[in-house]
């Protein structure tokens, strides 16, 4: 090992003024740092209408995203941390990691001779409140002594609304037949399947039940019922045209 590896090595393991030695990081290359869910509207029993054409159902996707905030501009052995705003990237079940880079382009740095760093990092555990953590590139997890830094992790809330989800689209009614496509978000069905309103106004399609309100050439009022597993004879299934 040469003089300059010698150096990096030691000045790798002082990024941060660690009350524990510096220790091996477990792989930041894991789980998404945001989670999300979707969500589907119309809401169960709600009230909705579907224009000709229109899907009879429309997702939601909710994401939170973690995001350290550094207030003002801070310093840590050999690490220089800007003030901004430092977006999440992975978590393991140990850590949550932070871009080196904020929103507005500030970037955390280290000395010349230390090992570059690869993350700004968080602890999970409650009991590890208010540490800061680096990895480096070599792997090694470097923290500051609780509450030596000031920063705080928030959780960025961001909505995609109108998202296709696979569904019915309504296509008119003729006397007491209801006709639909279905859209399944890689392409849309001819107009083929339909219902037969005189056998009951609650439909069935897959998981999905409706309770039919309304229904003209203009459009369709309903309401969206819980979905079922099981399958319900009562319901009304969709019927496909004989060939």
């Amino acid at each position: 090992m040469n003089a300059v590896q010698i150096l990096r090595c030691l000045c790798g393991a002082l990024l941060l003024a660690a009350l524990p030695p510096a220790q091996a990081a477990s792989s930041a290359d894991g789980a998404a740092a945001d989670s999300c869910r979707t969500e589907y509207r119309p809401r169960l029993n709600e009230l909705a209408f579907a224009a000709v054409g229109a899907p009879l159902k429309v997702a939601d996707i909710r994401c939170h995203r973690p995001e350290l905030i550094i207030p003002f501009a801070q310093k840590a052995a050999a690490v220089t941390l800007p003030a901004g705003v430092y977006p999440g990237i992975s978590q393991d079940a140990a850590n949550v990691y932070f871009a080196l880079t904020g929103e507005s382009g500030e970037e955390v740095s280290s000395c010349l001779l230390c090992d570059p760093l690869r993350y700004l990092a968080v602890p999970k555990d409650k009991e590890q409140t208010g540490i800061l953590c680096v990895q480096s590139r070599l792997q090694v997890l470097s923290c500051a002594a609780p509450q030596s830094l000031s920063f705080a992790v928030h959780q960025r809330e961001s909505l995609k609304e109108n998202q296709c989800t696979p569904s019915l689209v309504y296509f008119g009614r003729s006397a007491d037949i209801l006709r639909f496509a279905f859209n399944d978000c890689r392409s849309q069905s001819a107009p083929a399947l339909t219902y037969d309103l005189s056998l009951g106004r609650e439909i069935r399609f897959l998981n999905d039940r409706y309770l039919i309100v309304k229904a003209d050439n203009q459009g369709l009022s309903y309401r969206p019922l819980a979905r079922t597993q099981k399958a319900q004879p009562q319901a009304n299934q969709a019927s496909a045209p004989q060939s």
